[in-house]
């Protein structure tokens, strides 16, 4: 009778439902069958203590700061400046691509948004320059994702709730990681051009005033870098108000540069609200299925099991994220932190490891699950907008995930690169 929600909510998700309603209707199910008191109590207060929760404030606020700079149509300002410097290397265009991709994360905070818009901004460029197709999707299927290490990183927002962790450090420490994926991307992608050129070829030379005029650009960006990042870093206000102050402050830079009409404003409203509902809906359906797993003793099983093996500290690490890997195979990255975290996060803490730098490795290999099979969101969105069949854009992401499994490798070898930045920061 324990496993029955369990074995529901695979089989749900197999079946295509909707991972919030997957995650609802199998808790719900299982809370029932063992008791039905409990299972009604639960359906009518979660829903509303799963969300009622000020700090949940930032995502729909950093979503509306990227529909608004996104509709400004700053992200191909970004690719135009970023190309005219790097777009006559090896694989130029593709660095282009994923040096966009990270300067977008400090606009979206979201994966799947960062590589929708980067489909449609660099395929077709990548396809005039004759890129190979799986090459080029793989590309833009993997940079998407650094949009989830990159400040302001909805996944880093989710996982500080979740654990009590400071959002603020926590996304500052995701600085480092981000540009340290980035230059690595970046240094594959040229290696790999230069072996095989055929797959890439070399695209055209700027001259230097053009170089520098391009900068113009990036102004934008820097203003969003200052208030965002800077006023958390500074002390000057938290993670909530920082993503009021950009949503601010892109609308404001949009109406300015008279590049957000009226018009844009309105539906910038309307996706956010979509967006959120969607993210809020999966709060509540995990929530439920969380106390089927801890009626059950299922969670408490768990912990013991791992927090009792006789294996090295290094080793349950490993394993955790082995299993966090494994589960981004199959499920979207949101439920996946609102369903382990309960379980994982109290084991890390008893094996005496910063709650900072695994926060930075969970959402790591969290995001590697959204460009592989069978369920890869990001590449299915590449995949749907590129008209490239979804094997192809597979194929071309698996290059980029072992440099990302490499970059993870150092991070852990190396746990100040992502714990330095933050403990310089004071008042958060």
């Amino acid at each position: 009778m324990e496993i029955v929600g369990l074995f529901l909510l695979i089989l749900f998700m197999l079946l295509g439902m909707p991972v919030a309603f997957a995650l609802l209707t199998a808790g719900a199910i299982g809370l029932f069958l063992i008791d039905i008191d409990s299972g009604f109590s639960v359906l009518t207060t979660t829903p509303y203590r799963a969300v009622a929760n000020f700090t949940l404030s930032t995502i729909p606020l950093f979503i509306l700061m990227a529909e608004f700079l996104s509709r400004s149509g700053f992200a191909k300002d970004l690719y135009d400046s970023s190309n005219k410097w790097v777009g006559h290397f090896p694989g130029g265009l593709g660095i282009s691509s994923i040096l966009t991709c990270a300067l977008m994360g400090t606009m979206s905070g979201s994966t799947t948004a960062t590589a929708a818009a980067m489909s449609r901004i660099a395929i077709p460029e990548m396809d005039r320059h004759g890129y190979n197709r799986i090459m080029s999707t793989g590309i833009i299927a993997f940079g998407g994702t650094i949009a989830g290490l990159i400040p302001p990183s909805i996944g880093l927002i989710i996982y500080g709730i979740q654990t009590e962790t400071s959002i603020g450090k926590l996304l500052i420490a995701g600085i480092i990681p981000g540009v340290l994926l980035t230059l690595l991307l970046s240094l594959g992608i040229y290696l790999r051009a230069k072996t095989n050129p055929a797959w890439a070829p070399v695209g055209f030379s700027f001259s230097w005033k053009e170089k520098i005029y391009s900068l113009k650009y990036l102004w934008a960006v820097i203003i969003i870098l200052l208030v965002v990042i800077g006023s958390i870093y500074s002390g000057f206000a938290t993670a909530t108000e920082s993503a009021a102050l950009g949503a601010g402050a892109s609308a404001l830079l949009g109406f300015l540069t008279k590049r957000l009409s009226l018009k844009d404003f309105y539906e910038s409203l309307i996706s956010t609200i979509r967006t959120t509902t969607m993210i809020f809906s999966i709060i509540i359906g995990a929530m439920v299925f969380g106390y089927y797993l801890t009626i059950t003793g299922m969670a408490l099983s768990f912990i013991t099991f791992l927090t009792t093996m006789d294996v090295p500290n290094i080793g349950i690490l490993i394993l955790v994220l082995f299993v966090y890997l494994i589960l981004g195979f199959f499920m979207d990255a949101i439920a996946i932190l609102l369903l382990t975290l309960p379980l994982t996060f109290p084991v890390i803490i008893e094996l005496g490891y910063d709650p900072i730098w695994f926060g930075i490795l969970v959402i790591m290999m969290v995001e590697i699950g959204l460009v592989t099979p069978p369920l890869g969101v990001n590449a299915f969105v590449v995949s749907s907008i590129s008209k490239e069949p979804i094997n192809n854009v597979f194929r071309g992401s698996v290059y980029m995930v072992l440099i990302a499994l490499i970059t993870l490798t150092i991070i852990v070898i190396f746990p100040n690169l992502v714990t330095w930045l933050p403990s310089t920061i004071k008042g958060i």
